[in-house]
């Protein structure tokens, strides 16, 4: 079968899944940006340093295992902060050659930085920040965002399909990141009103800025969320502070005719119930396995596509039959409609390749 034609397949069966229709089998949906480099033997300091070799890494791997689809087709540590507001270490630069990137928090943003927020915007705040605090990130990513049409286009060429065109996400995330956890969730209790109007101001500019995301077509696009998370707020702050903002930009990127991929990590366990607010077969629940897939499945299994999830832990320390089993289990009662195979959150950089493909037989019988 040539590529064109395996892609063509491959998509049809991603947007069934999604549509919650049946298909022909479960398809396999991936994310190895932690992987690949352990996987095709690239040492990770020239990973992360050479996107063009990276995303090659990432597309040759997806190749190996005979997956449907990747996330994303190419990656940068350094796109990380942009996301959380925070520095990155890098392998070959602060850590040793082979280490994986490090997330490397602190307070960055001081509680006199909202009212900049509130009166100048978030693109004033935001631009001056990746600028002055986060050392130029916006001259560090420039390379890899010049890159990225060319590595959908590699990708699609190899027949894999790149389901994600970036990710959005709402103002909890980023300011706990700027913040530091601490001292943001402090904020939520001495200064709510004062962190909410930030939020408001902010939403203004995230939302406009998504419009250029859209404006390449992707296919679906991340709506993330980790530190607003069930398991870390209370049911009042996340009513206030989370849902509202994290439905929105799922909204918006509706609109725009792209999918809300809802990549939650931590457990949103007992907040289910409120994604049945977004349209039915029209958006992806991601979760990284840290919330119960099968409540996942009691609770949305007829509203929304789910996409996982088996864990890290079972592709790094169990063996070839636990990992198939597991993900036999998925399909049977998780799937078949309405469910994309793939592991929880990423596959880590120690994951054995053999217990990497034992999902994927799982799923295509090979």
């Amino acid at each position: 079968m040539q590529n064109q034609e395996l892609f063509n397949e491959r998509l049809n069966r991603i947007k069934s899944a999604v549509a919650l229709e049946k298909t022909d089998r479960v398809p396999v949906l991936i994310l190895n940006d932690m992987f690949a480099a352990e996987h095709m033997n690239v040492k990770m300091s020239d990973y992360v340093s050479d996107v063009k070799l990276l995303s090659k890494t990432m597309i040759d791997s997806a190749i190996d295992l005979g997956v449907d689809a990747v996330h994303l087709p190419y990656f940068d540590p350094n796109l990380l902060s942009t996301v959380w507001l925070s520095k990155v270490k890098l392998p070959g630069v602060e850590l040793q050659e082979d280490d994986l990137w490090q997330i490397q928090e602190e307070e960055l943003m001081s509680v006199e930085d909202y009212d900049v927020i509130i009166n100048k915007g978030w693109n004033y705040f935001c631009n001056d920040f990746m600028m002055n605090r986060l050392n130029n990130l916006m001259g560090k990513v420039g390379p890899t965002l010049e890159f990225a049409p060319q590595a959908y286009q590699n990708c699609i060429a190899a027949g894999i399909v790149p389901v994600s065109g970036g990710f959005l996400t709402s103002p909890i995330e980023m300011f706990c990141g700027a913040r530091s956890m601490s001292k943001f969730m402090r904020d939520l209790f001495k200064i709510p009103d004062k962190v909410q109007a930030a939020f408001d101001v902010a939403m203004i500019d995230i939302i406009e800025n998504a419009k250029g995301l859209f404006a390449n077509k992707p296919l679906g696009v991340w709506v993330g969320g980790w530190r607003a998370a069930s398991q870390f707020i209370s049911p009042k702050l996340w009513q206030r502070f989370v849902w509202p903002y994290m439905k929105k930009l799922a909204e918006v990127t509706l609109e725009a005719r792209v999918i809300p991929i809802l990549h939650l990590d931590s457990d949103w366990e007992r907040d289910l119930s409120y994604f049945k607010e977004l349209p039915k077969g029209k958006c992806i629940f991601y979760p990284d396995s840290s919330t119960n897939i099968f409540k996942i499945k009691e609770v949305l299994g007829d509203h929304m596509c789910i996409n996982g999830d088996v864990p890290p832990a079972l592709l790094t320390l169990g063996t070839e039959d636990d990992v198939y089993n597991y993900s036999m289990k998925l399909i049977r009662e998780i799937g078949p409609t309405g469910f994309i195979l793939g592991q929880g959150c990423d596959i880590p950089p120690n994951a054995k390749v053999e217990n990497v493909k034992a999902m994927v037989a799982a799923a295509t019988g090979k």
